[in-house]
């Protein structure tokens, strides 16, 4: 939160609202929209006007509202600031606050944003991806210098964000041979190993390259592998192990380019492997999916017309290595645990 007050006319322009009174109070000490976060001198917008009373006996020194008040509107101590659209409010002043406070915001992929995840725990760095409304408490609450985002109404936001482009040359060098799903390489004369699928090597290079040139610090040592980018590994049964478990491994994915690099890598890497490829009965990239499996003939496919026939098939089929397209790890996971399971299945 800064010193220095937000004035209220300031703040009134800045919203593009209108003052409707002339309180006795000259500027804030923050905003907030939520009742959680509200300190004294706080500028509550009023998502809910049933929150107002709430918020002035917690001491907010002004409220932002866009529907009729029956309240104490002839308070002269509180700022009553009337808009249009108290979500437009919000929107307007988070742009402000990036803007004026000179706040980054990198646009990534799905897939890099779990990796940055994984790789940057500086305190610094805000990685968001929910409602933009609620960005405004966070940037009060942690005065993030860069938010990293991947969800296009985050990224909106900000007048130009940064690309995490896959740079031409990769920022580390690699060491190999490497197994299949961890990534071993030196980085400024250290070597690291990272729990993360060789097939993402394109990745992490962006976000490294990411935080080299916009100077974030990197945390190889304590990477957090992200259950999302790492196979499940599978009892014959289909019931689920910890990871390395079983030498029957799926990977799922809603990812066209992340299925055909697995399925380029596997048939390649795996030539001693059966491995099978479950897609929908209807799919989208039909062509994709006959070019590939005529490029490599290694490659099995069995079709499911629900993700309900996954748990069945897993169970019929013979497989080393599934590669499922359609479905997400979250997904796969779900609808495996519906059927009888012996003990609750974890991802590690």
């Amino acid at each position: 939160m800064q010193d220095i007050a937000k004035k209220v006319q300031e703040i009134t322009e800045i919203i593009n609202g209108t003052l409707i009174n002339s309180p006795a109070i000259g500027g804030f000490s923050g905003y907030c929209t939520t009742l959680e976060n509200i300190k004294r001198g706080s500028l509550f917008f009023a998502l809910e006007t049933s929150d107002i009373e709430i918020a002035l006996q917690k001491g907010a020194f002004g409220i932002v509202f866009d529907k009729f008040l029956q309240t104490r509107l002839n308070d002269e101590e509180i700022a009553w600031i009337k808009v249009e659209s108290i979500h437009d409010a919000i929107i307007r002043l988070v742009r402000f606050e990036l803007l004026a406070k000179a706040i980054r915001v990198v646009a990534t992929n799905p897939t890099q944003y779990l990796v940055a995840k994984s790789l940057i725990h500086s305190k610094s760095v805000l990685f968001f991806d929910d409602n933009p409304i609620d960005l405004l408490d966070k940037l009060e609450e942690l005065s993030p210098t860069i938010i990293i985002a991947k969800s296009r109404q985050v990224l909106d936001l900000a007048l130009e964000p940064i690309a995490c482009d896959t740079p031409v040359e990769l920022p580390f060098e690699l060491i190999t041979p490497m197994s299949m799903f961890e990534i071993k390489f030196y980085y400024k004369l250290y070597s690291y190993r990272v729990a993360l699928p060789c097939v993402f090597v394109p990745e992490l290079a962006a976000v490294v390259s990411l935080c080299i040139r916009e100077k974030i610090e990197l945390d190889f040592v304590h990477f957090d592998p992200m259950p999302e980018l790492l196979p499940i590994s599978l009892t014959n049964d289909a019931k689920i192990l910890s990871f390395g478990a079983s030498s029957r491994v799926i990977i799922p994915t809603n990812d066209q380019d992340i299925f055909t690099r697995y399925g380029e890598f596997l048939s390649q890497e795996a030539k001693w492997a059966r491995v099978v490829v479950f897609a929908p009965t209807i799919l989208e990239y039909e062509r994709e999916l006959e070019e590939l499996c005529d490029k490599y003939k290694s490659l099995f496919v069995v079709r499911y017309d629900s993700s309900n026939d996954l748990p069945m098939l897993l169970k019929t089929t013979e497989y080393n290595f599934g590669l499922i397209f359609g479905i997400s790890t979250q997904g796969l996971v779900f609808v495996l645990s519906q059927t009888p399971q012996e003990s609750t299945p974890t991802l590690f």
